[in-house]
Order: structure tokens, then sequence, then C-alpha cells
């Protein structure tokens, strides 16, 4: 297991408010929550955000890039930062965990591998297996990642010309992620293909799950055979499906918000 650097919001020093994780997507980092961390604070949250192994300010490994390594080093990670780290050692429950993309998949295997980790579980736009193309996921990520340290400005200026919607200095962060990232270990762990079971995961999850789904036509990365089967698992009340594409909360971070707050009114 390797522990991993984090950025905080609220005040991580008061036990009593109640503890978010936020675990970021496939060549992402914890700067992706800079707007989501904040929100959560003021919403009574201590917030939490690793950056997962390879990627971001964590350590930079060519191998352990499996999705049971990273889970075990988020749970490590969420142990030392409440004191509580060592052999037998239990953190206490994380009252909220959020995974986008790869982190969905992540947080997942965390509240398998660990009941009792987490007493709420909210899953953006996780992959379905069939849905991705995992070779041009992974040329992609290493193509942008050169380009990112080559050529940041050039890259910054197509992210924003791609997406529309994103506020102001998202591509900046989008450009600084693709640079820290170890891609090339990430891609070589990618292209021969992710294997999970995400509806069985679904089904299996004995908490709470919130499920926010991205539009297809605008990008999820949950398609066809893959979505029904997750839908039909979380169920019909536990999904919505907002306006944006896969990275939902950059593109529709007030949606993104009003489905969480719903969900725990409710």
């Amino acid at each position: 297991m390797t522990l991993l650097a984090t950025r905080a919001w609220g005040d991580g020093a008061d036990p009593s408010r109640p503890l978010a994780v936020l675990v970021h997507g496939v060549t992402s980092s914890s700067r992706t929550w800079w707007r989501v961390g904040p929100a959560l604070a003021e919403r009574g949250f201590r917030v939490l955000a690793p950056d997962l192994r390879g990627h971001g300010a964590s350590p930079r490994p060519v191998a352990g890039l499996a999705v049971t390594d990273l889970a075990a080093d988020v749970a490590e990670t969420v142990a030392d930062a409440a004191g509580a780290s060592g052999p037998g050692a239990a953190a206490p429950a994380v009252d909220l965990l959020v995974g986008h993309s790869l982190g969905a998949l992540v947080a997942l295997e965390v509240v398998t591998a660990r009941p009792g980790f987490a007493r709420r579980l909210l899953l953006e736009d996780p992959p379905g297996r069939s849905s991705v193309d995992w070779a041009g996921l992974a040329a992609g990520m290493e193509a942008d990642s050169r380009r990112a340290v080559d050529d940041p400005q050039a890259l910054r200026r197509d992210l924003e010309a791609e997406n529309p919607g994103w506020p102001p200095g998202e591509a900046e962060r989008r450009v600084a992620d693709l640079a820290d990232c170890n891609a090339m270990a990430i891609a070589a762990a990618l292209r021969p293909g992710v294997s999970f079971d995400l509806a069985g995961l679904l089904a299996a999850a004995r908490l709470p799950v919130l499920l926010l789904l991205a539009e297809e036509a605008l990008g999820s990365s949950i398609v066809g055979v893959d979505r029904k089967a997750a839908v039909a698992a979380a169920g019909d009340s536990a999904t919505r499906e907002l306006p944006a594409g896969h990275s939902i909360h950059r593109e529709a971070l007030d949606a993104w918000l009003a489905a969480l707050d719903a969900w725990l009114a409710g």
C-alpha cells in the first residue's frame, strides 16, 4: 500500500463534522475537485481528496496500478489522515465517498473489501467494461500527456474549444493533471482492458448508492447494455442522468450538487 498525497477542505480538525472523501478519475488528480470540495465544506463536511497512485503529487510507480491496489491506497490514506493507520487500525466511517470514472470503480472496491468503510456512496459516470475502447483510451492519454509537457498552451486551447461548458481555469488544471501523471505506466495497465463487473458490484453494495450518469450522446463512459445493467442493479430511484458529458462535475456542477442535496435530504 502507498500513502497518497491529499487535498483538504473544511475543518479537518473537527471530528464532529461528517467526512467526505473524493476519488478522481484516470489521469486526473485531486485538483479536479477544486469546486466540489469547497461546496461540500459549505454543507458542513470536512473533505479529503487523495491523488491516486501514479497521479498528481502521489508516488509515480510503474506497477501496482490495478483497481485493488488503488483501493487499498485510498483506505490506508484515509486511516492515516484520521490518525488510525497501522495493522488492525480502523478509520472512522466515511460519511460520503465519491468516485468519478476510474475513481468510481476504486470506491466500489473499497466498500466491497471493507464493509462499514463508508455510509453513503456517490458514483459519477463509472465506465462500462464493454463501453470503453481501452487501447484507444491508453493511446490518447499517452499523446495528451506528451502534449501537456511539450506544448501545454496549445493543449489548453484545444481543451477549451472542445469543452465550452467548462468554467475558466478548468482546462489549465486538466493540463497540469496530464503533465503530472505517470501516463505511460497508467496506459500500460489499461491497454489490455480492465476486468470488472460493475452491475455485480452495485448489486453487492451494502450501503445507499447514488449513481450519476452523463448523457450517452454527450460522451458518457457507460452506454448500451452496460448502462442498462448498472441502472437495473442500482435501481431507478438511485439513478440520475444529468445534462453533461463524462466529467459531470466539471460541466454541470449545479446539477451535480442539486442531485446530491436531494439524495442526502431523502
